[in-house]
């Protein structure tokens, strides 16, 4: 076992009681909501199946195990009460190990008849809401999805457990892959160490040497590192996504990487300084093309986007139907400057004041950057000397 793999957990869990609790505060506050929209839509209930809908109400459950997407549990609610609709499967584990003592009932189907009757008998007769298009049930989606991008406070703490603990596997892996090592294998040890602290990997990348300039989605291949490497996750828990990147250079790094690197520092520092409620992407892109005018890198602008939503969803674009939306006090961020072969990515959170860094170094090289009156700390690229 690696040295870092021996490192307590840097964000212990709270008392489970006072956890318990404040989950079952967040899910009463989320029906409240429910209910305002019911109000609205002039329905008496709505069903939720959507998965990013599903955790968003329940605060966090979990489907495990291979499952079809008409056998996922789903969510009814009145605004007054809450019910789990779910498989005979999975009736157990749910209330045992993800919803127990959270104040739901249970609507069931079996395994053999489908969930098509069930969602019949509920809605037979009734002004019924939905997120999934069924005959002459009307959309919730729309009035949920504003709902959707504001993490609650409990969601928060628990995303900022979430991003140190994302981070700190990043960086563990970085400084133990060893030269010449596959990105496949240093990808294996990445999934390992979140799996050890229970983080789903729901995308890994590692990049080896100058193959980021031409995939700027590279995903991970047999080929060696040998002088420079990205590595890069997305981890999920509790329905909650993070996403962080750090790079590496086994000895001094080449110079047009060094560069590259550099300016992908410095527009990070910049797409922070942009990030505030209100802001667009719009700003961000524009900067973009400023910071890389005049570099061998100018055209890189065109070649990515700067950054995703995230929280409740590994990516979500920043704009709908054309027009960039404003971002919000609560909604999380990726931010990805990619120039040439080099990248700098974390997750922050928009705050009232302007912007929380949800996946900060802890032991790792950074550079304190100003931009526009403010400081940032955006991690560096760490040299690695204790390789040949």
């Amino acid at each position: 076992m690696a040295p870092e793999d021996q490192v307590s957990d840097p964000t212990p869990s709270a008392p489970g009681a006072d956890r318990l609790s404040a989950r079952r505060a967040d899910i009463d506050a989320k029906q409240e909501l429910v209910s305002g929209v019911l109000a609205e839509m002039e329905c008496e209930a709505v069903i939720l199946l959507m998965p990013a809908h599903v955790s968003w109400f329940t605060a966090g459950l979990n489907a495990r195990g291979l499952i079809a997407d008409s056998e996922r549990p789903g969510i009814f609610t009145n605004g007054r009460q809450r019910w789990l609709l779910c498989s005979n499967i999975d009736t157990q584990r749910l209330f045992d190990e993800e919803l127990d003592q959270l104040g739901f009932q249970l609507k069931e189907w079996t395994w053999a008849g489908g969930r098509s009757e069930l969602l019949y008998n509920i809605t037979a007769g009734h002004t019924v809401a939905a997120d999934r298009p069924f005959p002459n049930v009307p959309m919730a989606n729309d009035r949920l999805r504003p709902l959707l991008r504001v993490l609650s406070a409990y969601e928060q703490n628990r995303y900022r457990e979430l991003g140190r603990a994302v981070a700190h596997a990043v960086e563990a892996t970085a400084r133990t892959a060893s030269l010449g090592e596959t990105e496949e294998e240093i990808a294996g040890q990445l999934g390992h160490r979140l799996l050890h602290r229970g983080i789903e990997p729901a995308a890994l990348s590692v990049i080896a040497d100058a193959r980021g300039e031409r995939f700027r989605r590279a995903g991970f291949t047999s080929a060696p590192a040998t002088r420079t490497c990205i590595i890069q996750a997305t981890g999920q828990r509790d329905g909650l996504y993070v996403t962080v990147a750090r790079t590496i250079s086994f000895g001094p790094p080449p110079d047009e990487f060094r560069n590259a690197h550099g300016l992908a520092v410095k527009l990070a520092a910049v797409y922070r300084s942009y990030t505030a409620p209100g802001a667009t992407v719009a700003p961000v892109a524009d900067a973009t093309g400023i910071v890389l005018a005049d570099t061998p890198f100018e055209f890189d602008v065109r070649l990515s986007q700067p950054g995703y939503g995230a929280g409740r969803f590994a990516a979500e674009e920043l704009r709908r139907a054309g027009h960039d939306e404003p971002l919000s006090a609560g909604q999380a961020g990726v931010w990805q400057p990619r120039v040439g072969a080099a990248a700098g990515v974390d997750t922050v959170l928009v705050t009232e004041s302007g912007h929380e860094p949800i996946t900060p170094p802890t032991d790792w090289p950074f550079k304190r950057v100003t931009v526009r009156g403010a400081a940032h700390d955006i991690p560096d690229l760490f040299v690695r000397t204790d390789v040949s």
